[in-house]
């Protein structure tokens, strides 16, 4: 197996056309079709077969196509590395980081990591969870900080725990519900919700809380990702939403929010850094897994 195969079998892949691959590796399409040939012959599967939109990776092609993209995004990587290397640079850290996160806990961490390593460069890619997770998979990134379970249950990703945070519902000053001495269920359940994504763990939580005490589930106004926006959403309506403790308490950017005294909803949350167990760790990666670790630390103390 050849790496200009798995180039030649990724780029057909993702355009679903011989032909299509072909003129984008300035090849001819029997020159690209032999060449698949061979890698399938060396494998002794058949990779490729034509469907109704072109072409399609078979259930085996499926297998190979992970480790194909893993492959070709870690030489990618290691070239960008050692062009840095050739120049003034030391290297890029490629980190995923959620929404809430990026405002409360990397900005200061990124400023003096960026001082203490002259020549090092970050790259951060904001999002939800689940596409964080699977750009790590992917290896388009090489650490996720994000909220995690305590105990990690993907046997591809290993975890380091860095903080423990609670998640809290959130109001504009002057809700109706501000100053209650404790807010049920079913107080919440009068009230429409800012929310993130279906899929992330605390709106599911806060549905099951609700499904089991016999209430609709949250009347969803807005979905958005961006915490900022949901501070900004609040003001002006009684709408809900919520978010990390931490966040509330050390970004002046939503002192216009106060948290309601409720009834516990979610468990204590931890926030993890997240790296791929199969991948290679750079020692700028590294790095930041300290920096962010001792920060962590030290705001665990100081609040």
């Amino acid at each position: 197996m050849e790496l200009r195969q798995l180039r030649h079998f990724l780029e057909i892949a993702r355009c679903a056309s011989f032909r299509q691959a072909a003129d984008n590796l300035h090849l001819t399409q029997p020159a690209l079709s032999k060449s698949i040939r061979n890698l399938e012959n060396t494998l002794q599967v058949t990779l490729l077969e034509r469907g109704p939109t072109g072409v399609v990776p078979t259930e085996y092609g499926r297998v190979l196509l992970d480790y194909a993209s893993f492959v070709d995004v870690e030489l990618g990587r290691a070239k960008d590395e050692l062009d840095l290397m050739r120049g003034t640079g030391k290297g890029t850290v490629r980190i995923g980081v959620g929404t809430s996160i990026l405002r409360y806990l990397l900005p200061d961490v990124v400023r003096r990591f960026l001082e203490a390593n002259p020549g090092v460069s970050v790259s951060l890619v904001e999002g939800l969870k689940a596409d964080l997770f699977a750009r790590l998979r992917r290896g388009e990134v090489d650490l996720v900080v994000s909220s995690v379970k305590e105990e990690p249950d993907d046997p591809d990703l290993a975890q380091r725990i860095i903080l423990r945070d609670r998640i809290s519902v959130v109001a504009a000053k002057g809700h109706p519900l501000q100053g209650k001495p404790r807010v049920t269920l079913e107080d919440l359940s009068a009230h429409k919700w800012v929310i993130p994504g279906p899929n992330e763990p605390e709106g599911q939580m806060l549905a099951l809380m609700m499904a089991r005490a016999g209430l609709e589930r949250p009347d969803l106004a807005i979905r958005t990702s961006s915490s900022l926006a949901m501070a900004a959403l609040l003001p002006g309506t009684t709408y809900l939403s919520y978010l990390p403790a931490k966040l509330l308490e050390l970004d002046a950017s939503y002192s216009q929010l106060v948290r309601l005294d409720t009834e516990t909803v979610w468990r204590d949350t931890f926030v993890g850094i997240s790296h791929r167990r199969r991948g290679i760790m750079l020692p700028v990666a590294r790095q930041f897994m300290r920096a962010m670790t001792e920060a962590a630390e030290s705001m665990q103390e100081m609040v």
